[in-house]
């Protein structure tokens, strides 16, 4: 476990921050290893500490795990051996290793920074997401970079103590030694001996899916040894609990449903402030309109002077089971997205045909197009596998992430133009639309490696730490 958390960190001090094939071990057989690892037990007696010789061997051991596309059709075995099939589970696998992790820290503050009145929200308050985190927002989002800070320069550890030792005074005074002792129990840290008994609760009925099963390290990053002394194996994890997806499971573990809609309701407001920030840079955002009583539009508008945006919100995160089955996968975005098409269908016709709750988007004819914006990743949404009915729309129609949205808001407020969302659009037969390429495309115009997004900025801005402290 050591020696993971070790490759970890040396994956993570590269700034590039991208995978790189010459590593002696993926990230992601990083975390498969850890599991796997913590559910054989974390010591054998007798047994000599391994070398960093055997990584190479264990990433080979990773990559050659069956998956049921390699299986003969003729075996009888249940499951999805089809190529969607394998690039869905693969996705989800490797994918997450790859993504840009910061922003869903920042985004914390602006998102969670505010009213919720009643009866708009039903669960929702500052004393739930105290209680849920461990700590208000400000302190929580604080703690995410020192907490990166101590598993990056000490070999994956956290050692509880420090926080008595005379060079931590300035960190205590920021934060209450046990405010930082409360989130790291909380969130972060649970007993070897609890955490083995998640990593054997009920695996997969089919052996060569298990690699895909949940790692219970993505929940408690920390694994609290019999010294009192945290290993995080996988540094990703860590960030991964500063985050919204953290509090999402959390709170929908805590209050069921009602936490979830007021997630939504969050997730809207949070998307139209972020379009918001294009009011001064070219165009004009407006919210959702109420079209005939208790009947709402979409959840917001873009216009520019040479096309109009509408923007659906939909709080979809596929559960483990659906992403490693392709037609469970498909059906659940048919489900989920199907609405989301709907709303941007029927909102379409009624502007086109001159409804008078649209009289504030223009009628000249000019082009539209539709974001639908998703709190996690759906990786491959925008593909033609999956997102076939996407590409029935009758304007071109493209799923983006939070992140994915901060970022193509970003490019437009630098550039001062919509061309950034244009280009999501794609002749490709193999994708309905790509955020991916449009972003690429605005940063090589630019010269810029990633445009800032205001709101992340301010967030990251208002930290207590202007520099970090070193464990």
């Amino acid at each position: 476990m050591r020696l993971l958390a070790q490759a970890s960190i040396r994956q993570w001090s590269r700034s590039s921050g991208l995978v790189d094939a010459a590593d002696p071990i993926k990230p992601w057989s990083v975390s498969l290893v850890a599991r796997e690892a913590l559910a054989g037990g974390l010591a054998a007696q007798g047994r000599q500490n391994p070398d960093a010789q055997v990584l190479p061997a264990l990433d080979v051991y990773v990559h050659e795990l069956e998956d049921p596309l390699l299986r003969r059709a003729d075996n009888g075995a249940a499951g999805d051996g089809s190529v969607a099939g394998f690039m869905l589970r693969t996705g989800y696998q490797q994918f997450p290793y790859q993504q840009p992790i910061f922003g869903d820290t920042a985004r914390m503050r602006p998102m969670l920074k505010r009213s919720f009145p009643r009866p708009r929200f039903q669960v929702l308050s500052d004393a739930v997401i105290e209680e849920l985190l461990g700590a208000d927002v400000d302190a929580y989002t604080d703690l995410a970079p020192f907490f990166l800070a101590a598993v990056m320069v000490n070999g994956g550890t956290f050692n509880p103590t420090w926080l008595d030792q005379p060079n931590f005074v300035p960190v205590c005074e920021q934060t209450p030694k046990e405010q930082i002792l409360r989130v790291y129990s909380t969130r972060l840290s649970a007993p070897a001996a609890k955490l083995q008994a998640a990593a054997r609760a009920p695996r997969h009925q089919q052996q060569d899916l298990r690699q895909h099963d949940f790692n219970p390290l993505i929940d408690r990053p920390f694994v609290v040894l019999p010294d009192g002394i945290g290993l995080a194996p996988q540094p990703l994890f860590v960030t991964g609990r500063f985050s919204l997806a953290a509090l999402y499971y959390a709170g929908f573990a805590a209050y069921g449903k009602p936490f979830a809609d007021d997630l939504g309701i969050l997730n809207e407001e949070y998307t139209l402030e972020q379009l918001a920030q294009l009011n001064a840079a070219g165009a004009v955002v407006t919210a959702e309109v109420e079209y005939e009583p208790g009947s709402a539009s979409v959840d917001g508008f873009v216009v520019y002077p040479d096309q109009v945006i509408l923007v659906e919100v939909k709080s979809l995160r596929p559960a483990l089971d659906k992403r490693l089955d392709s037609d469970l996968y498909a059906e659940r975005l048919r489900r989920d997205l199907g609405k989301a098409q709907k709303q941007l269908r029927r909102t379409y016709d009624l502007w086109r045909n001159g409804h008078p709750a649209f009289a504030h988007l223009p009628d000249d004819g000019r082009p539209a197009r539709a974001l639908i914006v998703v709190p996690e990743p759906l990786y491959l949404a925008n593909q033609t596998m999956f997102g076939q009915d996407l590409g029935r729309m009758p304007f071109p129609t493209a799923v983006v992430s939070f992140t994915q949205l901060e970022l193509l808001v970003a490019v437009a407020v630098s550039e001062r133009s919509g061309r950034v969302f244009a280009d999501i659009a794609t002749g490709s037969p193999y994708l309905i639309a790509d955020p991916a390429a449009a972003l690429m495309a605005a940063r090589q115009r630019s010269g810029i490696r990633v445009h800032r997004n205001g709101i992340l900025d301010a967030s990251f801005e208002a930290m207590r730490w202007a520099q970090a402290t070193t464990p």
